[in-house]
């Protein structure tokens, strides 16, 4: 579709709001009108785009806007508006729904996902201009809760979730890099012409390039806050503010929890997972971090199981073993495993640790090793463990696991089925992954 007429049929239409947005519409609309104060009403705007975008989308129609350079508050559209307009329009919105045909559940809980970003982005552009001693910032405030809303109404216009990253994909569809397609929703929709002043693709200063750090790095919390390449932004956040990283990293972090606490999703608290790396409903994590709670064992058990998710679900892999080191036998016994037969001999098998073997040599110390098919062939005339026999032929990748200096045991992964190699980005992301297991049973 070209890109013109997908963003006419945007304009032509009247987007709808999240679920838990709906509910709280419905219970500040149905007070006295004397106890609705225009502050509250900017606050639940503010906490979903899709409801920000419906009354952007009002005011930007505006001519005055248009011409003007600046955007006003939420609580300056409202007022602009007056309280009946706004209940009138607030009171007929439409509400997602998860239904047959129209939208499903695994791409509402992506929009939520995706909403909660925007809303990390947000929290974390205002505490990065408050480091600055810069307190005017609903423009950025207001531009990170816009950023990611074409990618949005393309899930719900495509009803699915992709395999890749979302406004990748967006650009690859529409042919166009995301930072220009979204001057154009912009103009499209029409939104206050002022959000161009920070989203626009012209010429920067630092206000707009700490905005483009925040989104990035709110957009990014997936990738592991332990993995260098998120990192890098916060760190380049860290010297435009003249702050230490861990300075703007805590903002970062108070930013993901805060909304993870104030969901109007389940999605807003996907973030928070992801940050934290645990397993489970993020509201409990909130009263009480369950991980510091648990022993040592259980500390590894909680990160091994996350691991294997992990490496199933965002790497692909095929076949996932973890082997536990037993020490009064001094061998590796299959613990935990993914994609392995009930009945394959590997299940039962202890793996020897004797002087010279293989995995010997591999568990003396932290240490990972990766091994094309070619190489695994040469392994197993080398050294003849009957491990390797039930193997196959297909590349593999492995990591000894340490709590302090103590051997917990080995991770193996491969792709048994497909005996599709694993190329240099897999390995790199299993060896991260697999070195935050160590750090979180210490």
């Amino acid at each position: 579709m070209e890109l013109a007429n997908w963003l006419s049929s945007l304009a032509e239409n009247r987007w709808p709001i999240l679920p838990g947005t709906a509910v709280k519409v419905r219970q500040m609309m149905s007070q006295h009108p004397d106890q609705i104060a225009f502050s509250d009403l900017s606050n639940l705007t503010l906490s979903d785009p899709f409801l920000l975008l419906d009354l952007l989308r009002v005011v930007g129609a505006s001519k005055a806007l248009q011409r003007s350079e600046a955007t006003p508050t939420v609580e300056q559209m409202l007022m602009m508006l007056g309280l009946e307009a706004v209940n009138t329009r607030y009171r007929n919105i439409p509400i997602l729904e998860v239904s047959r045909g129209k939208l499903d559940e695994d791409v509402l809980d992506a929009l939520g996902d995706w909403l909660g970003r925007s809303r990390i982005a947000a929290f974390t552009i205002k505490g990065w201009l408050a480091m600055l001693d810069d307190y005017k910032v609903e423009d950025c405030f207001l531009a990170a809760l816009v950023y990611n809303l074409p990618a949005c109404l393309y899930l719900i216009y495509r009803n699915r979730v992709p395999h890749g990253p979302l406004l990748q994909e967006v650009s690859d569809v529409f042919k166009t890099e995301y930072p220009k397609l979204l001057e154009h929703f912009i103009q499209k929709m029409p939104l206050p012409s002022g959000l161009l002043a920070n989203l626009g693709t012209g010429p920067g200063n630092r206000r707009k390039q700490l905005l483009k750090l925040a989104i990035a790095t709110a957009n990014g919390v997936d990738q592991g806050w332990w993995r260098s390449q998120w990192n890098v932004g916060i760190e380049a956040a860290a010297k435009l503010i003249g702050c230490s990283p861990e300075e703007a990293h805590k903002v970062v972090q108070q930013a993901i929890l805060q909304i993870a606490r104030n969901p109007r999703a389940t999605g807003y608290t996907y973030s928070a997972r992801a940050y934290m790396y645990l397993e489970g409903p993020f509201p409990s994590l909130v009263k009480q971090n369950p991980v510091s709670t648990l022993s040592g064992a259980e500390q590894l058990d909680v990160a091994l199981r996350e691991s294997i998710r992990h490496f199933a679900n965002d790497l692909k892999l095929e076949r996932i073993f973890f082997l536990r080191y037993d020490q009064p036998t001094h061998t590796l016994r299959l613990r935990y495993q993914v994609g392995l037969d009930d009945h394959d001999p590997i299940r039962k098998l202890a793996v020897s640790l004797e002087p010279g073997s293989f995995f010997n040599l591999l568990a003396s110390k932290p240490q990972s090793f990766h091994a094309p098919a070619a190489t695994r062939a040469q392994l197993a005339r080398k050294y003849e463990d009957p491990f390797f026999g039930h193997l196959g032929d297909s590349a593999f990748a492995c990591m000894s696991v340490f709590t302090g200096h103590t051997l917990a045991g080995v991770f193996f992964v491969d792709n048994f089925r497909s005996n599709k190699p694993i190329d240099d980005d897999t390995y790199q992301r299993f060896k991260e992954t697999v070195a935050r297991v160590s750090q979180i049973a210490l």
